[in-house]
């Protein structure tokens, strides 16, 4: 069926590269108006409309019920979707926090939807349109908010969502300024989001105050963090490859291996929202001189025992 993404998109370097990440898969898109995820739309159609493409695009919008704005971004994006000649799957969700946080629950809220949607259609993959300047902004976080090396190395370019559908971001090292270009070539409309104004949030105010400095020093620091996750996801399956994984072990063959690696492995047991420095503090420990029974406090209920011959990880 001929395209009807204007051919100045379709000519885009970036359709290879999203053509590339979904292969032969049916793609639920998940597209909540705002451009980044219009361009990946577009881009999407576009690669599924070459000739010997064999990739299925199917959009999905969740609809949080947060925000005043959020009945016209759906209706946006079902104009778009009409507009495009693409199935259009909607769902509206209840978002209760997550530790807290808002936020947090409205993204595990979206994915699970997302996740439900592929099921729907027998797709295999959902596709969202993180960028390069995302991953900089959530790189920066896990560095001052502290994790292990999984943490430190932002958003994977995949992981799976559900044991039969992975979730992809094809675009994590595109440049959001070159995804408001892809829109502006399909003259389409788009919404912004007020809330990525928010500066009482930290991924805000580091938008705001931060991150223009940066790229005042460094024009390319967007680019480079993204370069740089993909080295540190790769050195994090080296690192756990290496690490003993459990939540027990000989005391005396754990302390045998490099302290970052013991710390791995104390991060694989206890889970990344452990603070970077409690879990070095751990790892330090297994190391030391010390025979005198310690237990070291973790997040969400979890200790870590250390004794003179084991190390122990417990949940309360």
């Amino acid at each position: 069926m001929p395209s009807v993404v204007p051919l100045p998109v379709r000519r885009h370097s970036l359709v290879s590269t999203v053509r590339e990440a979904y292969g032969c898969n049916k793609v639920v898109v998940g597209v909540s108006g705002g451009p980044d995820s219009v361009a990946l739309l577009l881009l999407s159609l576009a690669a599924a409309a070459q000739k010997s493409s064999s990739c299925t695009i199917v959009a999905g919008h969740i609809h949080h019920g947060l925000r005043g704005e959020s009945d016209n971004e759906q209706t946006m994006v079902e104009a778009l979707c009409d507009e495009l000649g693409v199935q259009l799957l909607t769902e509206r969700v209840n978002v209760s926090r997550v530790q807290g946080s808002l936020a947090a629950g409205a993204r595990d809220a979206r994915y699970e939807a997302l996740g439900r949607m592929a099921t729907a259609v027998d797709a295999t993959y959902v596709s969202v349109a993180h960028h390069a300047d995302d991953q900089l902004e959530t790189m920066l976080m896990a560095l001052c908010r502290g994790g292990g090396i999984r943490k430190l190395a932002g958003m994977a370019e995949s992981r799976q969502l559900t044991e039969q559908i992975a979730l992809v971001r094809p675009l994590l090292q595109t440049e959001k300024k070159d995804l408001i270009h892809v829109c502006t070539l399909a003259g389409a409309k788009w919404c912004e989001d007020p809330t990525n104004r928010n500066v009482s949030t930290p991924r805000g105010r580091l938008r705001k105050d931060v991150i223009p400095v940066l790229r005042e020093l460094w024009s390319s620091s967007d680019k480079h963090a993204a370069q740089a996750s993909r080295i540190l996801h790769a050195a994090a399956d080296a690192y756990e490859a290496l690490a003993p994984t459990g939540n027990a072990w000989k005391r005396k063959k754990l302390a045998e291996l490099p302290t970052p690696i013991i710390a791995e492995s104390i991060h694989l047991a206890v889970g990344n929202t452990a603070k970077n420095e409690m879990v070095h503090a751990i790892a330090t420990a297994v190391q030391d001189a010390i025979v005198e029974p310690r237990t070291f406090e973790c997040s969400d209920g979890c200790r870590v025992h250390i004794s003179a011959h084991t190390v122990e990880v417990c949940y309360i």
